[in-house]
C-alpha cells in the first residue's frame, strides 16, 4: 500500500511539471513556454528627442563645411541614451553622429557650395530607447562676397545720346549695385547692375565707379572709369600760334588755327585775335585779304562754316611798339605781352548751340637802338 501511494505521488508531480515545461492553463491562466508561474516585470522603453546646432567654416577651393553637433535626451529625469548614431540630412550626403559613451556627439559635412540648407537629425534608437522623431530644423546660408564678371563698359559716348551698361557681379545672397563718383545726371538699377543717362550737351568727359556688396565681405569695386564725349554737333578748337620773341619796331605774325572736332558742321564761325597795345596790329588775311578787318587792335574773321576735321586759320600781322613813352621808365629791359585768340559759333545740328574755344600765346618784347 506504501509503494502504491509513492507511486502515485510521483505521476502527480511529473504532471505538474509537464505543464511548466510545455505551456497550459494553470489556474485560469495561459503560461508561454518556459515561462515559471511567478510574476514577471516587462522593460521600460524611453522616447527621445533630438537638438542639433550648425557652425560654418572654410573648406576646400571656395567651398565651405558645416560641422554639426547633436544630442539626445530621453525627457527631464529620464537616463540619456548614449549608444546609437543620429543621422543629419538636408545639406550635401549629410553625416552620422555616433554617441559613444555619451548623449552627444559631432559630424562634418564637407565641400557645400554657396546656397540655403535646412538641415533636421533623427536618433535611431537603442536599447531601452526608442528612434525620435526629426529634430527642429536648423537653416544655414553659406554666403559667398560678390566678384565682377561682367565689367568692360564703353569708354567713349555721344553728347544728347543714352549711354548704358550693365554690370554683373557673382555672390550670394544676390549682390545689389550702387554708383561711386558719378555725375547726377548718370543712375544705375541696384538689381539688375544697368548704367544709364541721356549725356548732356557741354559734357566733355565724366568718370564713375560701380560698387556690388550683399554683406558678405567686403564690397567688390569696378572702376573708376573715365568716359570721353563725341560731340554729335560742332565742337570747336583753337591753337594760337606767335614768335616767342620780337624786337621793337620789328614785324611779326600770329596766326589762330580753328578746328571742328565735333561730328556736326559748325556755321558761321567767328575767328579773331586780339593783340596787347605794344603790338600794333597792321593787317590781315593775306594781305588785306577779303573778309578779314582790323576793330581796334584786334584782327576779326568770319571763317564761314568748318566742318567735321576741318581747320581754318585767320593770321594777323604786326609790329612791335618803339619809343621812349612806350617803355617809361622801364626803358632797357625786355618784357613779355600775351595775346588772345578766340572763335565761336552759333546755331547747326542737332539745336542751335554755341561752340565757342580761346587760346594764349606769349611775345617777348626785346628793345634795340641806341638804349638796348
Amino acid at each position: 500500500m506504501h509503494k502504491l501511494i509513492q507511486a502515485a505521488c510521483r505521476r502527480t508531480a511529473g504532471i505538474a511539471a509537464g505543464v511548466v515545461l510545455t505551456g497550459g492553463m494553470v489556474g485560469g491562466v495561459l503560461l508561454t513556454p518556459g515561462t515559471a508561474f511567478a510574476g514577471t516585470t516587462t522593460p521600460t522603453t524611453y522616447s527621445t528627442t533630438t537638438t542639433i546646432a550648425v557652425t560654418q567654416a572654410p573648406g576646400f577651393f571656395g567651398t565651405t563645411t558645416l560641422n554639426v553637433s547633436a544630442s539626445v535626451s530621453a525627457g527631464t529625469g529620464n537616463p540619456s541614451p548614449t549608444s546609437g548614431t543620429v543621422s543629419v540630412s538636408g545639406a550635401g550626403h549629410g553625416c552620422t553622429v555616433t554617441l559613444n559613451g555619451t548623449s552627444s556627439g559631432s559630424c562634418s559635412i564637407f565641400n557645400l557650395l554657396a546656397g540655403t540648407y535646412t538641415l533636421t537629425g533623427t536618433y535611431g534608437g537603442s536599447t531601452g530607447y526608442s528612434p525620435s522623431p526629426p529634430s527642429s530644423p536648423v537653416t544655414v546660408t553659406i554666403g559667398r562676397a560678390p566678384v565682377f564678371v561682367v565689367a568692360s563698359p564703353p569708354l567713349t559716348a555721344t553728347n544728347g545720346q543714352l549711354y548704358s551698361y550693365t554690370f554683373q557681379a557673382r555672390g550670394f545672397p544676390a549682390p545689389t549695385y550702387a554708383l561711386v563718383g558719378a555725375p547726377g545726371w548718370l543712375s544705375i538699377n541696384a538689381s539688375s547692375g544697368t548704367v544709364s543717362g541721356t549725356v548732356p550737351f557741354g559734357v566733355s568727359s565724366f568718370s564713375y565707379s560701380v560698387t556690388a556688396s550683399n554683406g558678405v565681405g567686403s564690397p567688390a569695386t569696378a572702376g573708376p572709369y573715365t568716359v570721353y564725349i563725341r560731340h554729335l554737333g560742332a565742337r570747336i578748337s583753337t591753337y594760337l600760334s606767335c614768335p616767342s620773341k620780337v624786337f621793337t619796331g620789328q614785324r611779326g605774325s600770329c596766326t589762330l588755327y580753328v578746328t571742328n572736332r565735333g561730328f556736326g558742321s559748325a556755321p558761321n564761325v567767328t575767328a579773331q585775335i586780339a593783340l596787347p597795345s605794344q603790338l600794333r596790329a597792321n593787317y590781315c588775311g593775306f594781305f588785306f585779304g577779303f573778309g578779314c578787318r582790323i576793330v581796334g587792335n584786334t584782327a576779326v574773321q568770319n571763317l564761314g562754316t568748318i566742318n567735321p576735321g576741318q581747320t581754318r586759320t585767320l593770321t594777323v600781322v604786326f609790329t612791335a611798339r618803339t619809343g621812349l613813352g612806350l617803355w617809361g621808365w622801364h626803358h632797357g629791359f625786355r618784357f613779355t605781352v600775351r595775346v588772345v585768340g578766340t572763335a565761336f559759333s552759333f546755331g547747326g545740328f542737332p539745336f542751335f548751340q554755341r561752340a565757342v574755344s580761346s587760346s594764349t600765346a606769349y611775345v617777348t618784347i626785346i628793345p634795340r637802338g641806341w638804349w638796348a
